[in-house]
């Protein structure tokens, strides 16, 4: 882990050069659908977790009650999961049976959720830590107040992606919070933006077009991300990310401290007393490819 205190600059990032490099590499969705969050899941395997290999060793019942257990206490609602698939070292993948899109559980070895989903008719929950991160729901388009879509519509014009139409919305729940968060796609590319209800203020961006593409790739393309990933100072993410914070979501990351999660983590954090803290992925370049505030 690495600490570096966020002090004023004055270099920031073009919107012409961000959105450049924001459209270079194809996109993985942030929350909504069945298909979303199984490409989300999948990403975060392939570039932020050690190799670890499938097996069809059922896990334990006392794992599976334990699990089972923590879904009634966080939805009040009886889950059954399948025997799961054992991931070495890590614990297990669970299908959530009885859902009518598929529900998957990442679980650790001793039976606490570390992440994953469960997909209703009417209502997703999302899971983190073992406790229910968010829920969100679909809501249509001309349900959702003009202030709310302009402000989406404004960052998604700084990315400079494809002209994209708006593919859907959906409301999430985070504590107090009530975020609407927004997907434009296209047959390669996909951008998600969290809009606050109340306050009709963008708060979060998931571009995972500028996440490294390194699946399927050679060794030596691994090794180099890895390279490159860890040679990524605190230093270099306070110029990016407070660049960013100031065009995506118009707000001061000046003064906070950031912490650089330990390698193979890609995960950054800002944080300042009495403010607002703000989480984000970045990729080898140091250049963040999802940027939020966090709710708890």
């Amino acid at each position: 882990m690495e600490v570096f205190i966020v002090k004023p600059i004055y270099k920031v990032f073009s919107t012409m050069a961000l959105a450049g490099i924001i459209g270079t590499i194809s996109i993985v969705p942030f929350s909504p659908s069945a298909s979303a969050a199984k490409a989300k899941a999948e990403a975060a395997t392939t570039v932020t977790t050690p190799a670890a290999s499938s097996k069809t060793t059922e896990a334990p019942a006392a794992i599976i009650k334990k699990v089972e257990q923590t879904l009634k206490k966080l939805t009040q609602k009886t889950y059954k999961l399948d025997k799961g698939s054992y991931l070495d070292g890590l614990g297990w993948d669970f299908n959530v049976l009885g859902t009518p899109f598929p529900s998957q559980l990442l679980v650790d070895l001793k039976g606490n959720i570390r992440s994953g989903f469960i997909q209703e008719n009417k209502i997703s929950y999302f899971f983190d830590n073992n406790k229910l991160s968010y829920t969100q729901v679909d809501v249509s388009i001309k349900d959702v107040a003009k202030e709310d879509i302009e402000a989406a519509e404004e960052v998604f014009g700084k990315l400079d992606l494809p002209v994209d139409e708006l593919n859907g919305v959906v409301l999430q729940h985070k504590g107090s919070k009530e975020i609407y968060e927004f997907m434009y796609t296209n047959d390669k590319y996909g951008t998600w933006i969290g809009v606050d209800k109340s306050s009709h203020q963008v708060v979060a961006v998931n571009a995972i077009g500028l996440m490294d593409d390194i699946y399927n790739k050679g060794q030596e393309v691994v090794d180099e991300y890895h390279r490159k990933m860890k040679a990524i100072t605190a230093r270099q993410l306070q110029e990016t990310g407070v660049a960013q914070a100031e065009l995506l979501l118009g707000i001061d990351l000046n003064g906070h401290m950031v912490e650089k999660k330990a390698f193979p983590s890609d995960v950054a954090i800002f944080t300042k007393e009495g403010a607002p803290t703000v989480e984000g992925n970045f990729n080898s370049d140091g250049v963040f490819y999802s940027i939020r505030i966090v709710y708890n």
